[in-house]
């Protein structure tokens, strides 16, 4: 049994106390355990404070952690308004119930956000997130194949329609440059997280361990959507990963053939996508297979350490500013594109 708990935010002096906790009660060979650079990349605010909610006893050691990252992470102009949760843990030895509930409560309390979401939860959290009003989902998984045919070595009994000829582009698909900063704050007034120019430098163009590549979704000059892809290298082919959409989801659609001939141009087997809230019908009409669809078909999820199988990542989220509003997410709103091994890091 524990004594009095105290709960605050967690301040820079915190950081090995942090760590050991983690290694201890989460995991010892976590990346941020053994790279603690990752973890600073992730938490750390500019004072040296970090975006984690910590429950501590009288001698300040950690009995609570929930990690959040707010867009204002990658932009401080965005401040926290839009959150997600990101490693929420709490000693199992603990004999007081309710600190978890304490730290997601001191996070609202903190920063009134908008919305707080969270990718990638368990299923015994699943009822404390319905129980506060959260809604439950889970992530969609579709990809689009260069051309139907494939090595074999990733994806796995790869319907026949996934060759079919796509719809022709409506839309072209081209660089993003800085003199298009204005249009992606405009765009990024969606049902998604709030986003900027400098957002997408500091999350995307400026990562430390990975490259990621920024397209526009064009009508002539006028840019209707952002989509932020990296490359996969698995065994002896590739695959491009969607981890970002700013804008109106439709324009994924619109680019089709340019998404295929860039797949060629990579040498890639295909691209995929995980979220929520786009349509899966104008994902299917664009030439996006998924497994929802098609049961047989294996589109692996992890890749450091690869994972054939199919993965279901379950979410929840909250707007507090327009309840029951449908969000629109994606697998880099969290933490679920970062590294996973040290040999990413190389």
């Amino acid at each position: 049994m524990v004594g009095q708990i105290t709960t605050r935010i967690a301040e820079a002096h915190d950081k090995e106390r942090m760590l050991a906790f983690l290694a201890a009660h989460w995991r010892a060979d976590h990346i941020f355990v053994l790279a603690p650079d990752v973890f600073d990349w992730q938490y750390q605010k500019p004072d040296g404070g970090y975006h984690i909610a910590l429950a501590l006893d009288e001698d300040d050691t950690v009995l609570g952690f929930l990690g959040y990252i707010p867009t204002g992470q990658f932009d401080p102009d965005l401040g926290c308004d839009d959150i997600m949760l990101a490693v929420w843990k709490v000693r199992e030895d603990m004999a007081l119930p309710g600190v978890g509930l304490r730290l997601l409560k001191l996070i609202e309390k903190t920063h009134k956000p908008r919305v707080i979401g969270a990718i990638g939860i368990s299923d015994m959290v699943g009822p404390i997130y319905k129980a506060f009003k959260y809604t439950l989902g889970q992530l969609h998984h579709a990809a689009l194949f260069a051309d139907g045919t494939h090595a074999g070595e990733i994806a796995v009994n790869v319907p026949d329609v996934a060759g079919a000829p796509v719809p022709k582009d409506s839309a072209t698909l081209g660089p993003i440059l800085p003199a298009h900063s204005e249009a992606v704050a405009r765009i990024a007034q969606g049902p998604g997280l709030a986003k900027s120019w400098t957002y997408l430098q500091n999350r995307y163009v400026n990562h430390p361990y990975y490259d990621y590549d920024l397209r526009g979704v064009f009508q002539g000059d006028d840019l209707q959507c952002v989509i932020v892809w990296r490359k996969v290298d698995v065994n002896d082919t590739a695959i491009l990963r969607i981890v970002d959409v700013i804008g109106p989801p439709a324009g994924l659609a619109q680019v089709s053939e340019a998404l295929r001939g860039d797949l060629h141009d990579a040498g890639a087997d295909y691209i995929d996508i995980l979220q929520t809230g786009l349509d899966a019908d104008g994902l299917r009409a664009a030439g996006f297979v998924s497994p929802a669809d098609h049961p047989d078909l294996i589109l692996p999820n992890f890749f450091a350490p690869f994972v054939a199988s199919n993965v279901t990542i379950k979410l929840a989220y909250r707007d507090f500013e327009t309840p029951g509003r449908t969000l629109t997410l994606f697998r880099a709103d969290s933490d679920q594109d970062r590294p996973n091994l040290i040999s990413e890091l190389d």
